[in-house]
């Protein structure tokens, strides 16, 4: 090749050399890359080399940017960036709606007090290997542990170990007909021990992709599987079973056609022969519009342990705790604070008979490869009762009878919200119920829900929480039944008080929410 041609070649070589090094030193590229590979300190250090470069530039990834302290905890500080823009509403109209979503998580995560007693630990080597393990579930004896295990994106396995007084045993593969199909979810032991009730894709026996089974202990080991039927398992997907200890009641998740969202809670009780009756929703009490899947039900028979998109949250699924006041009445969902909720999604939970200790799957930095299984001490608040089938002392909810007068706006009595937050406590229930069965009766009737703070604190964290808490109701009313389009919630923060700001009793009254029929 003449000298000339070389000369060339080697100069194009070598700009392509110096555009590929450029483009290494590209700080959003690098931030990029950083934050794909949660490299999280790095990826913070980059955005804001870049948004000093230019800040035009950097701006499409500022939403992320921030989502970086949301990940490490960091609510408040991703809140503080991000007040002035929401406020200001000066951001570009493809960054709003993943930035007000951002804002909701911060401005709930930044008002949800740190319980100092939540520890979690990995539980070590004889469970977790480098392979997935979840969905984990304790027997309400604490004794025997089942697990899934994950080895390729094709095949899972449920796997068995034994909690004793040095920890668990060595993880043994589960042996009979239970790992027969690829395919299966979660699995929950009757209090005998002597019924295992599972989830799996049994192609020849399932009415829909998966159904729920039940297999029972015999001299030869577990029986054949054998389907739940159709008052449990539909066309659609079932999963996710939780056996009651009184092996009364069995809670599950499906996506069947008319619930509230797109994965909801049933729950099936038995008749006195001892077959299963036709599933029932939950209803609003527990879900929402979002998912809310993988219940446990507790030894104590009253408390529910789920996880939801759809309640207040840290990021995605959240797992949440709520007590059953009877059959038809379960508290308000307590979610089970940070850090067992993060910015990621939080999958399933098994509480031990203690109430105290639970066990649920994570991708922290300690795993030993992708999810592992971790012991949490749960806050105070969330534990369950330490005794079996002992009624925890019930919620006591104020009896209302009230008079909707149309044309007027009327104050509710007892519609309370936890402090600082847009969750209403279980006083509320009735009025909302009599409020919905009202809407119910007079189709035409449209409501105007409206919030109202005192005037302590910041005038737009005022407006802002006033907002929430109609909102919450709208959602209530959405979730039982009503159209959207029959409700607007409207929040007005500290601007029209009922009485003085200046007593105690004036403040108390002020913090209100009410509603207005029209026709």
């Amino acid at each position: 090749m003449p000298i000339r041609k070389l000369q060339i070649v080697f100069f194009c070589f070598l700009l392509l050399g110096i555009s590929k090094s450029a483009m290494a030193q590209d700080p959003i590229e690098l931030f990029q890359q950083a934050f794909d590979n949660k490299q999280y300190n790095k990826a913070q250090s980059y955005f804001e080399e870049a948004w000093k470069l230019d800040s035009n530039a950097a701006k499409p990834f500022l939403i992320k940017y921030l989502t970086v302290f949301a990940i490490r905890g960091e609510y408040e500080k991703a809140y503080t960036i991000l007040q002035p823009y929401i406020i200001a509403d000066n951001l570009p109209s493809y960054l709003k709606e993943k930035a007000n979503a951002l804002y909701t998580i911060c401005s709930f995560a930044k008002r949800y007090k740190l319980a100092n007693e939540i520890k979690i630990t990995n539980v070590g080597d004889s469970i977790n290997t480098s392979a997935a393990e979840y969905f984990p579930a304790i027997d309400f004896q604490d004794s025997s542990f089942i697990f899934m295990r994950r080895s390729d994106w094709k095949r899972e396995d449920f796997y068995t170990s034994t909690l004793g007084p040095n920890g668990f045993t060595k993880a043994i593969l589960m042996q009979d007909s239970l790992n027969r199909p690829n395919k299966k979810g979660s699995a929950s032991l009757s209090k005998d021990m002597q019924t295992l009730y599972f989830a799996a894709d049994y192609p020849e026996q399932g009415f829909g992709r998966y159904d729920i089974y039940s297999v029972r202990k015999t001299n030869k080991g577990w029986s054949a599987p054998k389907n739940l039927g159709r008052n449990i398992n539909t066309d659609f997907w079932d999963s996710a079973p939780s056996i009651a200890p009184d092996g009364k009641a069995l809670y599950f998740c499906s996506n069947r056609p008319g619930g509230y969202g797109g994965i909801d809670i049933y729950v099936s009780y038995k008749n006195e022969r001892g077959g299963w009756q036709e599933a029932e929703n939950m209803g609003p009490q527990i879900n929402t519009a979002g998912d809310e899947q993988t219940p446990f039900m507790h030894a104590d028979n009253k408390s529910l342990y789920f996880s939801s998109t759809g309640w207040p949250g840290f990021g995605g699924a959240d797992l949440f705790v709520s007590r059953k006041i009877n059959d038809s009445t379960w508290s308000t969902p307590i979610n089970l604070g940070y850090p067992i909720n993060t910015y990621d999604n939080e999958g399933s939970i098994s509480v031990a008979h203690n109430g105290n200790d639970a066990y649920m799957a994570s991708d922290r930095a300690d795993s030993r490869g992708g999810l592992d299984i971790y012991k949490v001490e749960l806050a105070i608040e969330t534990r369950a009762n330490q005794k079996d089938t002992v009624a925890i002392a019930p919620i006591q909810i104020a009896p209302t009878e009230m008079v909707i007068v149309p044309n007027k706006v009327q104050v509710f009595k007892h519609v309370l919200f936890i402090v600082n937050t847009a969750t209403f406590i279980d006083s509320a229930i009735p009025e909302l119920v009599s409020l919905a069965q009202y809407l119910k009766d007079n189709n035409k009737a449209f409501v105007t829900i409206e919030g109202h703070t005192d005037n302590s604190g910041k005038l737009d964290q005022n407006l802002i929480l006033s907002k929430a808490r109609a909102a919450a109701i709208q959602q209530y009313l959405i979730n039982n039944g009503i159209a959207t389009n029959r409700i607007t919630a409207i929040g007005y923060g500290a601007s029209i008080p009922i009485a003085t700001n200046k007593t105690a009793a004036g403040r108390a009254a002020n913090r209100r929410t009410s509603f207005k029929i029209t026709f």
